[in-house]
């Protein structure tokens, strides 16, 4: 099995998406830069709907990705923004078959 990609995206309520991004910011983007499994992280803000927003991910370790997904500082995460989120997040995985820069 290749490397593990997850891509999410989510729709906030109106004028929601900066304040998402900043709980994003306190709680998430510090463990992947902490987590070597997790290759790569990137925020996109839609640029054709304010209020929505793509995750990029990328996990050289399957596991790992499934530890975030447990781990108690995305539980806040998800409790925090929760209420600003507009619909359910849609999730994406894949397996990556080839990349430029990784």
């Amino acid at each position: 099995m290749g490397e593990l990609a997850m891509i999410i995206s989510t729709t906030t309520q109106q004028g929601k998406r900066e304040e998402v991004r900043s709980v994003y910011q306190e709680l998430m983007a510090p463990r992947a830069e902490e987590n070597e499994a997790q290759r790569v992280v990137v925020w996109c803000d839609d640029q054709q709907n304010e209020d929505r927003f793509h995750l990029f991910e990328i996990y050289s370790d399957p596991a790992a990705m499934g530890a975030n997904a447990s781990a108690p500082w995305f539980a806040e995460y998800m409790t925090r923004v929760g209420p600003l989120l507009a619909e359910e997040p849609a999730v994406s995985m894949a397996t990556v078959r080839w990349s430029n820069g990784l």
